[in-house]
């Protein structure tokens, strides 16, 4: 008895492996989901229905993705959607780092970060610093000594508020540096920039892309981009690393699946976006738009995420901006 209840647990399993297998292979029968956790017309939101289409063509015939704006809390409200949703590859959704990461260690969140399986990264955007150009500072050096001469005097703009992507970084490169600046939130992109060309605030840091045209134009000055090498839309300017300071920072915009997804489906929705981001078509629309595109298959996009995460538990530790 004990050998043919344990033939017939064998054959269940093999049964509902096949079936999985079987169900992988037809994905997908019907139309995914794609949450974006921001409203309509944002980047992100950009990003999700331009890179859609394109792997709706390279996932099959008849693939469906349907984008869904679920907006609210910072971004709270979509990837919890996300993280809760049943894993059979229907619910993807967009996730932005590291305003993500720092809701989970916040303790804000209601979910974890291995709630979600990675699939890609699509967009890294680093982050700069800037100045005005009759800012007398030319470099990150010439700033960091002016702050530890007079700590806490040098105000530094950002688009958001307390707790933003841009105040973790100025966070972090206060821990870095050894210095201590203050934070001067504006609530948007556009008002940062006039206070930095007005004159208003010495520094702001924001986005590359955020930057591109004024820098071009002589406007404002990029003090240092964060990101590994030196970027081909602004090529003149510095690294952050180049000059000393290992800060590393940006806006990464990717796609994840609830966890417990099928490794199968994984692999699927991967090498539809990994086709997609090769495809000409696309190529010449995101060059046109200059979006700065930065793939990451699945396994490196989640040490990409790992690394995010241990580097703002170490910034909370030191520097919590509750």
């Amino acid at each position: 008895m004990k050998r043919i209840f344990r033939t017939g647990l064998m054959g269940m399993a093999a049964a509902i492996a096949l079936s999985g297998s079987a169900f992988a292979a037809d994905y997908p029968t019907k139309p995914i989901e794609m949450i974006v956790a921001f409203a309509p017309g944002g980047g992100t939101d950009v990003a999700a229905r331009s890179i859609a289409s394109f792997m709706e063509k390279h996932l099959g015939d008849g693939a469906r993705i349907a984008v869904i704006n679920k907006p609210g809390a910072g971004g709270e409200i979509g990837w919890t959607a996300v993280a809760q949703a049943k894993p059979d590859g229907y619910t993807i959704g967009f996730i932005n780092v590291p305003a993500i990461n720092a809701l989970v260690v916040e303790g804000k969140a209601k979910f974890k970060m291995d709630d979600f399986q990675p699939i890609a990264n699509l967009v890294y955007d680093p982050g700069v610093l800037v100045v005005g150009k009759n800012s007398p500072f030319k470099s990150v050096k010439d700033l960091v000594e002016a702050a530890k001469e007079k700590p806490g005097t040098i105000a530094v703009g950002t688009s958001g508020a307390v707790g933003s992507s841009e105040h973790i970084t100025i966070l972090n490169f206060e821990r870095l540096a050894g210095i201590k600046l203050t934070h001067a939130p504006f609530g948007g992109t556009a008002p940062v920039r006039q206070a930095v060309l007005g004159g208003h605030i010495p520094a702001a840091t924001m986005n590359l892309s955020e930057a591109l045209q004024l820098a071009r134009e002589g406007e404002i000055r990029v003090l240092g981009v964060m990101s590994e090498e030196r970027s081909e839309y602004l090529k003149d300017a510095p690294t952050f690393r180049e000059q000393g300071y290992d800060v590393v920072a940006g806006s990464s915009r990717g796609i994840a699946a609830p966890k417990g997804i099928p490794a199968e489906i994984v692999a699927k929705l991967e090498a539809a976006v990994d086709k997609a981001l090769k495809d000409p078509e696309y190529l010449e629309a995101a060059k046109k738009a200059e979006i700065p595109l930065h793939y990451l298959a699945s396994a490196d996009y989640k040490a990409f995420l790992d690394k995010s995460t241990a580097d703002l538990e170490a910034t909370w530790k030191v520097s919590p901006w509750r």
